[in-house]
């Protein structure tokens, strides 16, 4: 049986019902593909505080904590990494469960059902969000136990490049990653390579990430293959280079914003490339309209792709009495 899985998107969706209701879940999803982000955002963006615990890397005395004597009676002093103050609203974020040891995840057991372990009280304002990886990712990662499993609603998030980028765009991920994603979208994400592999890299949306922010401190490629084969992998990383070269032999990009140059490439690889080159450079109305006469020239699914990931740039776009003509002749092919 094939596990439905959902984007980024949905999971924010399911996410806030989640925490209304006080349901606690567990996201499963492959390396690198946001799910801390994503539950640190959403924390930021309901203002709620957030405490991320890494139970891989705790023992199940550090849940509990440690035993005091008090008035001759023991009592177990709970860890400062749980929340206490009973005025508090916040996600309880239960990080990398499946890696951690089974004496863990037998600890988390009433922590999850019954929002307490031993005398300790979780906070009627905090919501408890689980993580962690599949089991087929090749990391290390136990099968959870079913009393645990039954505790919980488990969703399985896939990365997908839409999402990405226009994330991307608001983040400013380097427009080689943008438009090379989009002539090549499976390699978003990669299979991980087996333990016989001298690399061991692979591609997903945190190593491109990585990437990106190395390819804006470098001028010359050819200087640093090996940390782009040691970022996302070798297969990606022989296809990303080709990409790049197809990249600077596009039209010029400034001489396009300004309304002076009609030159379009022919090959799909330089279409994806020309568009995330004129969504990096742009930066003001005027472009937009430049950008909007030259757009028509272009191939459909390449005009309506660079206006869309123009007004993600650009909201403002959408109030140009050249958007409203756009949008009356292309509506339809909006997805």
């Amino acid at each position: 049986m094939v596990t439905p899985v959902i984007g980024v998107s949905e999971l924010y969706k399911q996410l806030e019902l989640l925490i209304q209701t006080d349901t606690p879940v567990f996201i499963h999803g492959s390396p690198g593909i946001g799910k801390s982000y994503i539950v640190n955002e959403l924390a930021q963006k309901n203002d709620l505080g957030i405490r991320d615990i890494r139970l891989s890397q705790l023992d199940a005395v550090d849940l509990r904590g440690i035993p005091s004597i008090q008035n001759e009676q023991t009592k177990w002093m709970p860890p400062v990494f749980l929340p206490d103050d009973e005025n508090s609203e916040g996600i309880l974020f239960l990080d990398e469960l499946n890696s951690a040891p089974l004496s863990v995840q037998a600890a988390i057991y009433q922590l999850v059902l019954d929002r307490k372990i031993g005398e300790y009280v979780l906070p009627k304002g905090w919501r408890i969000i689980c993580a962690g990886n599949k089991i087929d990712d090749k990391g290390i990662v136990f099968k959870l136990p079913s009393p645990l499993i039954n505790r919980m609603v488990h969703i399985v998030l896939e990365a997908k490049y839409d999402e990405f980028k226009t994330w991307g765009i608001k983040n400013k991920i380097h427009p080689y990653i943008i438009g090379f994603l989009g002539f090549r979208p499976d390699l978003l994400s990669t299979q991980i390579p087996s333990a016989t592999e001298a690399n061991p890299a692979f591609a997903t949306p945190r190593a491109w990430s990585m990437l990106s922010n190395i390819l804006y401190a470098v001028k010359d490629l050819s200087t640093i293959s090996s940390i782009i084969h040691g970022t996302v992998g070798y297969g990606a990383g022989i296809e990303f280079i080709s990409f790049v070269k197809v990249y600077k032999t596009l039209p010029n990009i400034d001489a396009i914003l300004a309304g002076e140059s009609e030159d379009v490439p022919i090959e799909p690889s330089a279409l994806y490339a020309l568009c995330a080159a004129l969504i990096e450079k742009y930066q003001m109305s005027e472009h937009a309209e430049h950008i909007f006469t030259y757009a028509k020239q272009l191939p459909v699914e390449f005009n309506v792709m660079l206006i869309k990931d123009l007004i993600v740039k650009d909201e403002s776009i959408a109030e140009l009495e050249s958007f409203e003509e756009w949008l009356e002749k292309y509506e339809n092919f909006i997805i």
